[in-house]
């Protein structure tokens, strides 16, 4: 079978992606519903997921639903939405993150480290957590963690979000594990620097000529000389989730032009 008939197994799948109305999620929901996947986007920002939602129809059959991820029971609820509106549950991403700024670690507030842990560590455990229970159920089923290139290595300035995505990763691995043979396949994707809205909140504070400078440097600091698109972290995440990786269990797929080299 060719790489590309193992790819259009996407086709009529169940996808559920949390943090899919905006950036990496987004573009992700967009490559599955074009593949003709039937795709469940979940965020909190019901604005934002009315906008998503009228783009993913666009192309093909999809639907958002409001979801908290650090509340167990708003999980529990859109994984039983998921499996009501479509009847199945195939392939699920964790996209969801949440926003942080380059910040010295003395001076981070509990705070602001308790809810970066909350949404990037325990969101994904609560995502997973019913996310398994329910492919168990059903037959089996991919779950692709979106973590970073931070993940696997100290960040100045970003401890608490380097820490919960390396945590990310160990859950991966352990789940991965777990689960395989009882037909639950775990992996996490790790995205460089990449064009997103959430990028862009983050440089916010910036001056214009700063900000240039900041991606200036950047670019020069990445092999391949720039950013990427969100659309090529959905690219590695469709392959993830496709029967193409069918011998891939627990891998952490970097994706950041030769950053990690």
């Amino acid at each position: 079978m060719s790489l590309c008939d193992l790819m259009q197994n996407l086709h009529g799948k169940v996808v559920l992606i949390t943090g899919g109305t905006t950036g990496i999620g987004l573009a992700a929901a967009k490559a599955f519903v074009a593949s003709g996947a039937k795709v469940v986007v979940a965020a909190r920002n019901a604005e934002q997921g009315a906008a998503a939602e009228s783009q993913l129809r666009a192309l093909g059959d999809a639907v958002f639903h409001a979801c908290d991820v650090i509340d167990p029971l708003s999980v529990a609820a859109l994984v039983s939405f998921t499996i009501e509106h479509f009847g199945q549950l195939d392939a699920a991403v964790n996209s969801a993150a949440c926003d942080t700024r380059p910040i010295p670690t003395h001076e981070m507030s509990f705070e602001d480290a308790s809810k970066t842990v909350s949404t990037d560590v325990l969101g994904v455990f609560n995502c997973m957590k019913y996310q398994i229970e329910a492919m168990l159920r059903l037959g089996g089923g991919t779950i692709v963690n979106v973590s970073s290139v931070n993940g696997l290595s100290g960040v100045p300035t970003a401890a608490i979000y380097s820490a919960a995505k390396h945590a990310v990763i160990g859950l991966t691995r352990s789940t991965a594990k777990e689960y395989i043979g009882r037909g639950i396949r775990i992996n996490a994707v790790c995205p460089g620097a990449t064009e997103t809205p959430r990028r862009e909140r983050r440089t916010a504070h910036l001056s214009e000529d700063q900000l240039l400078e900041h991606q200036a440097q950047l670019a020069q600091a990445i092999p391949i000389g720039r950013l990427a698109q969100a659309e090529e972290i959905a690219n590695a995440i469709l392959w993830l989730s496709s029967a193409a990786s069918s011998y891939v269990v627990g891998h952490s797929l970097v994706v950041d032009g030769g950053l990690q080299a």
